[in-house]
């Protein structure tokens, strides 16, 4: 088996033990449909940028099942990460830190990911990726509360 391949499957059982075992604060279909929401767009985002334009490769050129099944693994389980420890009830600076240090911990796990060999970048940088990331964690959060707003509004 190769090295980007125990990677994926070790990381993704470490990404699902920190996220079965962390405290909860949200509901079950909260955890259920904003993990859907972040799977689905981190899909998205990734077949646009490393198949359709090929700034970066995940594992081979083409779809590769080991990525793949660590991709929806990776985006579930930081979401459900992500939401459960966030700060919600604290001032906006704690939540902005909160943001950043999640940012460099996203671009830290991406850089482990290279040095596997997991990400092979074209032209895509990994300084490209900590500037997205705090955009798509407010992402994340907007969404979120989008859809606790529609849960009341429904009710």
């Amino acid at each position: 088996m190769e090295p980007q391949t125990i990677f994926v499957y070790t990381t993704s059982i470490v990404f699902v033990l920190v996220a079965y075992k962390i405290p909860k604060k949200m509901k079950l279909y909260e955890m259920y449909a904003t993990s859907i929401f972040a799977t689905l767009f981190g899909l998205l985002v990734d077949t646009v940028l490393a198949v359709k334009y090929k700034l970066y490769i995940l594992d081979k050129p083409g779809i590769q099942i080991p990525p793949l099944v660590g991709q929806v693994i990776f985006y579930f389980t930081t979401s459900i990460i992500l939401l459960n420890l966030f700060p919600f009830n604290k001032p906006v600076k704690w939540k902005l830190v909160y943001i950043l240090c999640f940012s460099f911990l996203t671009v830290a796990f991406e850089f482990i990911s290279y040095k596997f060999g997991l990400i092979k970048y074209n032209e895509w940088k990994i300084w490209y990726s900590a500037l997205c990331y705090p955009f798509l964690i407010l992402f994340l959060l907007l969404n979120f509360r989008f859809f606790q707003w529609l849960v009341r509004r429904s009710l």
